[in-house]
């Protein structure tokens, strides 16, 4: 919206966001004033009547109270923090900023703020609760409150302050809008706990119901907490994530959620009556569950809106050196997780969800590195009969859980993985149909003709796919790719591969056919990575015009001559 202003008379832009801006219900509000600051200065739009606006804006309606430590005030004022560094140069420093200071030798500075809007800046030192004191001292009519976080490092988290100012109740009356995170650089590094996004009991920090679960043993406030409800990263470009983030924090929903949640629920210190209905096929524990997790997902929001490169890496530490490794997400599909998920009533699906970055809003994303599933024996070395119904026994648990838990009790789940907006990207371990799955039973060979995940994606424009291969001379179906918009396809098995997969692997000739169960209407190019262990894959000719209609049979093989040729191998 801010780009398009650039074409609008002065008068327009100044209406346009006396709605967006003073609009109070906005929970962006904040964003799209520092977002017009930004085109403001860097484009010098809208001129004196922008400028002027702005300005009377800023000194009528915010006041910034400053709860950061000694060194984050310095980089503070040395203008280093790419959000803040824009919307300073418009608050007046002597009447609108507050110090922590200031709360304690400048009371006649905080009974003068009128303005509506107050800002909250802190660090991981902060303690929250001093706004206990400047609350009463303000003759303000305060009824938005923005928090914004100031990163200092890798392992820097919201979630400490925060929690204490969660557990004192002091600002009953006043949630959280959003909470901005703000860093030096536009480009981003983050551990497993996304600067606090991903700690385990971060659900008590944005469910409005969690306290009420467990209000038999936790002292009551005033009213109920405040509650944050989106959490915005306003001017980061590239963020490069731990690769185990999004597992590790899955994994502290299965153990330590459930476990918190189970102790309660043996103590019988649930208030449950007043929040849950139960009935007999249901138990609190995985009501409560499974209220949290929708909680979480479909009422909390990550914003990234100017985010371009999603980066997942590996950091490998060593004497006086420190190794990044780009890498893929860590989908863990294992049997254990599988079987956990049963055990404590957990949806697969939030699991999906989770990895699909379903709360996450990043409408200029393009780059993205993918994701690698695993599966059981898909990392460990043994017989070719283990390694087959080990896996096969894991693909079960799967498709079962798929029929229990889709609406229209499909063998499939149906998931959208890939951020739209990305236009390349590859996946690593996809599991094809290969008879080596089934068993003895009609029903399985029944379900293994159909994909178990079904991936569905519109901008994708190239992909590369390390297919898991389980025997040699085995025939390969691929299937599960939604994929409307895709014009090249790569499938590059030198990916990753174990010394299991290239002990089952090497020296074969394998079938590739495509099945009904894809959507690669444009896919125009068919790649494949040169294998260094004498195996060969063999394409029907038929098959390909069939399910790529529009694949360039001669740009995509060089063994392909004559339309008349029934195969081509690769």
């Amino acid at each position: 919206m801010v780009a398009a202003l650039t074409y609008l008379p002065t008068e327009l832009i100044q209406r346009i966001f006396e709605f967006t801006v003073v609009e109070t219900d906005s929970q962006y509000w904040l964003y799209n004033l520092v977002a017009l600051i930004d085109f403001s200065v860097s484009s010098r739009g809208g001129g004196s009547i922008t400028e002027d606006f702005l300005t009377n804006y800023v000194r009528k309606n915010l006041m910034v109270l400053d709860l950061t430590c000694e060194a984050t005030q310095d980089s503070i004022l040395r203008a280093e923090y790419g959000f803040l560094k824009r919307l300073l140069p418009y608050i007046d420093m002597d009447a609108q900023y507050i110090r922590v200071v200031d709360l304690e030798t400048n009371v006649d500075k905080a009974q003068n703020l009128k303005a509506e809007k107050l800002i909250v800046i802190f660090d991981e030192f902060s303690d929250l609760k001093l706004i206990e004191t400047f609350f009463p001292l303000a003759n303000s009519n305060s009824n938005i409150t923005e928090f914004v976080f100031c990163v200092r490092n890798i392992k820097s988290s919201f979630y400490s302050p925060l929690e204490k100012l969660h557990i004192a109740n002091i600002v009953a009356d006043i949630d959280i809008n959003t909470l901005y995170l703000d860093f030096v650089d536009s480009n981003i590094y983050s551990d497993q706990n996304l600067f606090g996004i991903f700690d385990p009991d971060i659900f008590q920090l944005i469910n409005k119901n969690y306290r009420n679960f467990f209000s038999k043993t936790n002292e009551k406030g005033k009213k109920r907490p405040p509650i944050c409800k989106k959490i915005c990263f306003p001017f980061v470009e590239t963020l490069n994530l731990d690769y185990m983030a999004l597992d590790s924090f899955f994994n502290s929903i299965l153990h330590k959620l459930t476990t918190k949640i189970k102790t309660f629920e043996r103590n019988n210190e649930f208030d449950v009556d007043k929040n849950l209905n139960l009935n007999s096929t249901t138990t609190v524990a995985a009501l409560i569950i499974k209220s949290i997790l929708q909680q979480f997902f479909n009422n909390f929001h990550i914003s990234f809106p100017n985010l371009v490169t999603l980066n997942f890496i590996k950091m490998s530490t060593y004497p006086n050196n420190n190794e990044i490794t780009q890498c893929c997400n860590f989908i863990d599909l294992s049997s254990y997780v599988l079987n956990k998920c049963l055990s404590e009533n957990i949806s697969i699906n939030f699991l999906f969800q989770l990895h699909s970055l379903k709360n996450w809003s990043m409408p200029k994303i393009k780059e993205f590195t993918g994701h690698k599933f695993k599966y059981d024996e898909t990392t460990f070395s043994g017989s070719p009969e283990r390694y087959i119904k080990s896996l096969r026994g894991n693909i079960k648990i799967l498709q079962e859980m798929a029929i229990n838990e889709t609406n229209d009790g499909t063998c499939y789940f149906r998931v959208k993985l890939i951020p739209e907006g990305v236009e390349k990207t590859q996946i690593i371990d996809w599991i094809p149909f290969t008879s080596s799955f089934s068993d003895d039973t009609f029903k399985q060979r029944h379900h293994l003709k159909r994909p178990m995940i079904c991936l569905k994606n519109n901008s994708l424009r190239s992909l590369t796919v390390k297919i898991i291969r389980i025997e040699k001379c085995s025939s390969i179906r691929i299937q599960g790719f939604y994929l409307p918009n895709l014009q090249e396809l790569f499938i590059n098995n030198t990916l990753c591969d174990t010394t299991q997969h290239q002990k089952q692997a090497s020296n074969d000739m394998s079938c590739i056919e495509f099945t009904s169960w894809n959507e690669l209407s444009q896919c125009k190019k068919l790649g494949f990575a040169q294998l260094e262990d004498d195996s060969n894959y063999v394409l029907n000719i038929s098959n390909l015009q069939d399910h790529l209609p529009n694949l360039d049979l001669r740009e995509s093989f060089p063994t392909f001559f004559d339309i008349r040729q029934k195969f081509v191998v690769v």
